[in-house]
């Protein structure tokens, strides 16, 4: 494939505005007919409403206005009365790149029955009637033939009603629920509750920061949202910024300090950095005295990472290291928010991150401070958090057997017990490396059937050959998405899901500030509305539709989204309709500094923030309380032989706009500007490799073999390549072995998952920091 590659199809022509030649019969305009005969035509009136949504083409849900004429969507823009974004949007909307998405017309239509061979590209429609019967029956046969925990679940992004498919998998009896959150957000949101009793690092105060640190965090090329806070911040308040990330990102370029680190060896940096911070007594003594516990045993441990040595590890000048610690732990108040692409979610090492950097935003006082890190803590929880998930309804011994429960405690529901009090929107996680080799395995019992929803397993996990597998040895797999993916084209069902047009909406945009932000909508376009011909099913009706066939639709609020909405607003004695029209927008102001009210404790065994976390101690297993730092198996230092095999240092995972992860590949506005996969190589390296700009490239670790295009950069260290992730092709054959070419470029497919790389208490795998070579494609190859 080149560069500029045929489209099979163009945007229909509907999606342009129609004059007509009709005018009012009280304009008198007449027209003739083909036969010479005069006829009158009357202007159809036209219908014009604009409607509010909360866009989630990435998790920040910015508030837009939604115009629309005769039910369709004709323009979207910025709300300038959403308090969040303020009327900006970003390029995933902009010039109407939306209708690729949303009038799509490859997008799934009608509910799909597989026909033939699983993998065979052969297609039934049906009716969701008749899909919901029978995804019943077959549920329900599994389960008395195994045991409810033969059904798994797997999603991707956080940008569902998450919590239904908790209520679903719980009221049906089984504990395993999966998906990426293990090497992203979710094991954040168990660490740092073992850290300080809640969550901070998604309530960054970008906006008032005096510092902001982006640690492997590059907002310009994924939420631009933040980015446009943070230049602000930077240009009307002077506030300074710090950057560390392996690549001399679009962020970096404004940094006021950049730190290039060696990917993999974040938890090595922080420590280094706390050392410095407790050896220059810089750490806020008030706060670490009153409120921290375990800063003598931190000590010891810093001890063990002078910075000539985590200079060494990190491949960063030891003055860099100093000057950074220097920067972050005296400039008040400085914010860091959450971010991996350095490695600090993935892998072996990916606890000891996480928690570093929730140690160093506690000795330094930035934790719950106006500009700093907002802790959010639950409230009275009543009994909305039971009823939201229903993890009450699964009994101990289902949760027991949650796939990782014994193997990687953290994210399991051994963890969620421990830190549900502190956190109780805390989901629990199935390990998925485990997952896919129990499906396979069948040890210790059967994984026999699979729903997935807002994921793409075959391009979002590590080892995509084991997931190809896993996924063929199932008996059912169901699909919930808007397209057909590679995913897809393996399952028994696939069903056509609402968009978030298409739903009714309460928008908490995530890393925002407030202690709740949220902006509620009813769906701007109705199914069918508008003539298009999509017969879709948001989440809360595919769940609900399953649990009425399978008998506790009782344990749900209702037939509707709009019935859980209700319920929702219920504590403003009103319903979600009239929440949407009087109040809109509701912001409730985060707390600062909780811990000065006289009382307050740390929602930990101590009641403290904890640098040597009791929790972890108390798991059993030889967890370590405290972040350390270990060489991953795949670097010279731990196996010199294999990485001269394989020399270079691969990071995966750097975001690009307009995609987000496996999105918006169909030809069309996303897809233009970005038509095929790159991976940066500095020019150096290219150079003694002999590959060119442009160049078609192999790139390969012992798991196989990708190709991809190289773009020569000054913006990667010369011993490390970035690779984007998440490559598929719609316009390639479906049917096996092409499965829309996911084995050409995605870089999934070289990378491993093998229990020797993850991390021993989340299970958290690899994604960065892998050996790989590179080598130029044979003519023919490309």
């Amino acid at each position: 494939m080149t560069g500029a590659f045929a489209r099979p199809y163009r945007l229909p022509t509907i999606f342009a505005q129609r004059r007509t030649l009709c005018q009012t019969m009280a304009s008198g305009d007449r027209r003739r007919s083909g036969d010479g005969r005069e006829r009158s035509c009357v202007m159809a009136e036209t219908t014009r409403e604009v409607k509010r949504a909360s866009c989630f083409l990435c998790h920040l849900n910015c508030g837009v206005l939604c115009t629309k004429e005769n039910g369709r969507i004709v323009k979207i823009e910025g709300d300038p009365d959403n308090p969040h974004n303020e009327g900006y949007v970003c390029a995933r909307l902009e010039q109407d790149r939306w209708k690729d998405f949303e009038y799509n017309p490859n997008r799934l239509k009608k509910p799909l029955k597989r026909a033939g061979e699983r993998g065979e590209g052969k297609w039934e429609e049906i009716s969701w009637d008749q899909a919901f019967d029978e995804m019943a029956q077959r549920l329900a046969a599994l389960r008395d033939e195994y045991g409810a925990e033969t059904l798994c679940f797997l999603e991707g992004t956080y940008r569902t009603q998450s919590n239904l498919h908790y209520k679903f998998t719980n009221l049906f009896g089984s504990p395993n629920t999966g998906g990426n959150g293990t090497i992203c957000y979710s094991s954040d949101m168990w660490l740092e509750p073992c850290t300080y009793g809640g969550f901070c690092s998604d309530k960054s105060d970008w906006k008032r920061a005096d510092l902001v640190v982006l640690w492997g965090r590059n907002p310009a090329a994924s939420e631009l949202l933040n980015w446009q806070w943070t230049l602000k911040n930077m240009k009307e308040r002077g506030a300074k910024l710090i950057v560390i990330d392996p690549r001399y990102c679009e962020v970096a370029q404004h940094a006021d300090l950049f730190l290039q680190i060696r990917p993999g060896t974040d938890a090595a940096l922080a420590l280094g950095m706390i050392n410095v911070i407790i050896e220059e007594d810089l750490y806020d003594h008030e706060f670490v005295d009153a409120w921290c516990h375990g800063f003598d045993e931190l000590k010891v441990r810093a001890a063990e990472y002078p910075v000539d040595k985590v200079a060494e590890i990190t491949w960063i000048p030891a003055d860099k290291i100093r000057q950074a610690a220097r920067m972050y732990a005296t400039t008040k108040p400085a914010c860091l928010p959450w971010g991996e692409k350095g490695g600090d979610g993935c892998g072996i090492n990916a606890t000891s991150a996480i928690r570093a950097k929730a140690i160093l935003r506690s000795i330094t006082g930035n934790i719950d401070k106006v500009g700093g890190d907002q802790l959010t803590m639950p409230g009275d929880r009543g009994n909305t958090e039971d009823m939201n998930f229903s993890h009450d309804a699964l009994p101990q011994e289902q949760r027991d057997k949650m796939v990782g429960n014994d193997v990687y405690p953290g994210l399991t529901f051994k963890g969620w017990d421990i830190i549900s009090e502190a956190y109780p929107r805390f989901y629990p996680y199935s390990n998925a490396p485990l997952l896919f080799r129990q499906m396979v395995s069948g040890d210790p019992y059967p994984i026999k059937a699979c729903i997935v929803q807002a994921d793409n397993p075959m391009l979002a996990f590590s080892n995509t050959r084991l997931v190809h597998e896993a996924l063929k040895s199932l008996d059912l797999l169901i699909v919930h998405d808007y397209f057909m993916t590679p995913t897809a084209a393996l399952a028994d069902y696939v069903l056509p899901a609402a968009t978030w047009l298409e739903r009714c909406s309460i928008g908490y945009p995530t890393m925002d500030v407030e202690q709740v932000s949220m902006a509620g909508s009813m769906p701007v376009v109705e199914r069918f509305e508008g003539g298009t011909d999509i017969d879709f099913r948001d989440d809360y009706e595919f769940w609900y539709g399953l649990s009425e066939r399978l008998g506790f639709a009782d344990k749900w609020w209702g037939p509707s989204y709009e019935d859980m909405m209700n319920d929702q607003v219920a504590p403003f004695g009103m319903k979600f309709r009239d929440f949407c029209e009087k109040v809109k927008y509701l912001k409730v102001p985060n707390e600062p500094e909780k811990y000065k009210k006289e009382g307050f404790r740390f929602l930990t065994p101590t009641g403290k923030v904890e640098l040597y976390s009791t929790i972890i101690e108390k798991l059993g297993g030889g967890f370590d309380p405290l972040p350390s730092f270990e060489y991953p198996p795949n670097f010279p230092e731990a196996d010199p032989d294999y990485a001269a095999e394989y020399p270079l240092c691969m990071i995966t995972g750097a975001r690009f706009m307009p995609f987000y992860h496996t999105e918006h590949r169909q030809p069309g506005a996303y897809r233009d500007l970005h038509p095929d996969p790159i991976f940066d190589i500095h020019p150096d390296t290219a150079m003694a490799l002999n590959i060119a700009s442009g160049d078609w490239c192999w790139i390969e670790t012992h798991k196989g073999r990708i190709r991809q295009r190289a773009r020569t950069t000054t913006i990667v260290d010369p011993r490390v390549i970035s690779v984007q992730h998440d490559w598929w092709f719609p316009e390639k054959p479906e049917a096996e072995p092409s499965l829309f070419g996911v084995y050409e470029s995605n870089v999934n497919v070289i990378l491993d998952d093998d229990p020797k790389y993850l991390d021993p208490l989340m299970g958290s795998w690899p994604l960065t920091g892998a050996s790989a070579k590179v080598y130029k494609c044979e003519e023919g190859e490309a």
